[in-house]
């Protein structure tokens, strides 16, 4: 199963709770097994936040 489809999964068995999709995440991508996605997920993230701050240095 892929990691969005984990994440999403997990999302609907955790309810319609604010947090469900955060705590879904970390479940997901705290699992051993998931190792090379959260190395993924964390330079995507990393990325992100590098343009986020570049768009609001160029402002």
């Amino acid at each position: 199963m892929s990691v969005m489809d984990s994440i999403i999964v997990t999302r609907e068995l955790l309810g319609a709770v604010p947090t469900a999709l955060s705590e879904a995440k970390g479940i997901v991508l705290s699992s051993p097994l998931r190792g090379v996605e959260r190395q993924r997920h964390e330079e995507l993230v990393d990325s992100l936040l590098d343009a986020v701050d570049q768009v609001a240095d160029d402002r």
